[in-house]
Protein backbone atom coordinates (compact mmCIF):
# COMPACT_ATOMS: atom_id res chain seq x y z
CA UNK A 1 0.00 0.00 0.00
CA UNK A 2 3.01 2.64 0.88
CA UNK A 3 3.71 2.16 -3.00
CA UNK A 4 0.60 3.13 -3.94
CA UNK A 5 0.30 5.69 -1.63
CA UNK A 6 3.75 7.63 -3.19
CA UNK A 7 2.19 6.48 -7.12
CA UNK A 8 -0.81 8.17 -6.24
CA UNK A 9 1.03 11.53 -4.62
CA UNK A 10 3.63 11.61 -7.70
CA UNK A 11 0.63 11.09 -10.93
CA UNK A 12 -1.87 13.48 -8.22
CA UNK A 13 0.72 15.84 -8.13
CA UNK A 14 1.76 16.04 -11.87
CA UNK A 15 -2.20 16.32 -12.64
CA UNK A 16 -2.85 18.71 -10.49
CA UNK A 17 -0.51 20.95 -11.55
CA UNK A 18 -1.39 20.28 -14.99
CA UNK A 19 -4.71 20.68 -14.85
CA UNK A 20 -3.83 24.56 -12.47
CA UNK A 21 -1.45 25.24 -15.87
CA UNK A 22 -4.42 24.31 -18.32
CA UNK A 23 -7.24 25.95 -16.68
CA UNK A 24 -4.79 29.29 -15.72
CA UNK A 25 -4.27 29.78 -19.26
CA UNK A 26 -7.83 28.81 -20.85
CA UNK A 27 -8.97 30.99 -18.00
CA UNK A 28 -6.71 33.88 -19.35
CA UNK A 29 -7.36 33.12 -23.18
CA UNK A 30 -11.03 32.60 -23.18
CA UNK A 31 -12.68 34.16 -20.28
CA UNK A 32 -10.84 37.32 -18.35
CA UNK A 33 -13.64 39.10 -18.51
CA UNK A 34 -16.20 36.52 -16.90
CA UNK A 35 -17.86 37.31 -14.14
CA UNK A 36 -19.70 34.17 -13.53
CA UNK A 37 -16.18 32.28 -13.68
CA UNK A 38 -14.43 35.18 -11.10
CA UNK A 39 -17.95 34.35 -8.88
CA UNK A 40 -17.78 30.30 -9.16
CA UNK A 41 -14.09 30.65 -9.08
CA UNK A 42 -14.26 27.27 -7.09
CA UNK A 43 -15.62 25.22 -9.60
CA UNK A 44 -12.47 25.33 -12.06
CA UNK A 45 -10.01 25.27 -9.56
CA UNK A 46 -11.65 23.52 -6.23
CA UNK A 47 -13.98 20.92 -7.67
CA UNK A 48 -12.97 19.22 -10.62
CA UNK A 49 -9.10 18.85 -9.33
CA UNK A 50 -10.66 16.92 -6.07
CA UNK A 51 -12.96 14.51 -8.38
CA UNK A 52 -9.98 13.94 -10.72
CA UNK A 53 -7.84 13.10 -7.53
CA UNK A 54 -10.56 10.67 -5.61
CA UNK A 55 -10.99 9.02 -9.23
CA UNK A 56 -7.03 8.94 -9.31
CA UNK A 57 -6.96 7.69 -5.55
CA UNK A 58 -10.20 4.97 -6.17
CA UNK A 59 -8.26 3.87 -9.60
CA UNK A 60 -5.32 3.13 -7.42
CA UNK A 61 -6.94 1.00 -5.04
CA UNK A 62 -8.02 3.46 -2.00
CA UNK A 63 -11.35 3.06 -0.78
CA UNK A 64 -12.17 -0.39 -1.14
CA UNK A 65 -14.01 -2.10 1.35
CA UNK A 66 -11.83 -4.67 2.44
CA UNK A 67 -8.52 -1.79 1.99
CA UNK A 68 -6.74 -0.46 5.23
CA UNK A 69 -8.10 2.52 6.66
CA UNK A 70 -5.01 4.13 7.35
CA UNK A 71 -4.32 4.21 3.45
CA UNK A 72 -7.52 5.89 2.72
CA UNK A 73 -6.58 8.40 5.76
CA UNK A 74 -3.63 9.06 3.88
CA UNK A 75 -4.68 9.38 0.61
CA UNK A 76 -7.58 12.12 1.87
CA UNK A 77 -5.15 13.69 3.76
CA UNK A 78 -2.47 13.86 0.23
CA UNK A 79 -5.66 14.87 -1.54
CA UNK A 80 -6.31 17.92 0.70
CA UNK A 81 -2.62 19.17 1.13
CA UNK A 82 -2.59 18.74 -3.36
CA UNK A 83 -5.32 20.82 -3.40
CA UNK A 84 -4.40 23.37 -0.78
CA UNK A 85 -1.31 23.87 -2.49
CA UNK A 86 -2.14 24.33 -6.08
CA UNK A 87 -5.11 26.47 -5.40
CA UNK A 88 -3.85 29.74 -5.29
CA UNK A 89 -0.64 29.16 -7.48
CA UNK A 90 -1.95 30.85 -10.81
CA UNK A 91 -5.55 32.15 -9.88
CA UNK A 92 -5.70 35.57 -10.59
CA UNK A 93 -8.22 36.52 -7.81
CA UNK A 94 -6.06 35.04 -5.22
CA UNK A 95 -4.93 37.91 -3.11
CA UNK A 96 -8.30 39.78 -3.69
CA UNK A 97 -10.87 36.64 -3.16
CA UNK A 98 -9.53 35.18 0.24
Amino acid sequence: MKERLLGFLFVGALAVVTWDFVADKLHQKFFAGSLWLQTHWYIPYLVVPLAALLALAFSFGFFRPKGPRWADAAALAATALLIYLTVGAAYSCWHYCF
